[in-house]
């Protein structure tokens, strides 16, 4: 008879609460890809309307993009703000996997009422966009 297991541990059960007022979280991908190609910090958390604001630094592509999503998820859960913007300025490579995640974030936040907004498109994210014929949907935040 085997013997029985110990219950696995749920990784976000060990994870900090982040609130709209939360210190600067800094966050880089599991191990099991290749590189830290791609990591995510807080931004500015005094603003108004009251949002949780994450800086996607580094490549965005089918490798990363699950990781991106899963983060995003759990932190936005952890969240009192109904409102998420993703700075996508230092985004320095992005295919259409990476995109194509993007807007499954923010499609799958507006399910649990978190509205997702994107700022300051890198040129690559507009290009990503651009050629899977979808830079309607790259609808961002403060005209950027």
């Amino acid at each position: 008879m085997p013997s029985p297991q110990s219950p696995s541990r749920d990784e976000t059960t060990d994870a900090e609460p982040v609130g709209c007022c939360s210190p600067k979280v800094e966050w880089e991908p599991p191990e099991e890809l290749s590189a830290p190609r791609l990591s995510v910090r807080k931004g500015a958390a005094e603003r108004i309307p009251a949002r949780l604001e994450l800086i996607v630094v580094g490549e965005l592509d089918s490798n990363t993009a699950v990781s991106l999503r899963e983060y995003v998820a759990v932190v936005a859960a952890r969240s009192t703000c109904r409102l998420l913007v993703l700075d996508l300025s230092e985004v320095t490579c992005c295919d259409s996997a990476g995109f194509s995640k993007l807007l499954g974030i923010r499609e799958t936040l507006a399910l649990a009422g978190i509205k997702v907004t994107f700022s300051q498109a890198s040129t690559v994210v507009r290009a990503a966009a651009d050629r899977v014929g979808l830079m309607a949907h790259l609808v961002t935040w403060g005209g950027s």
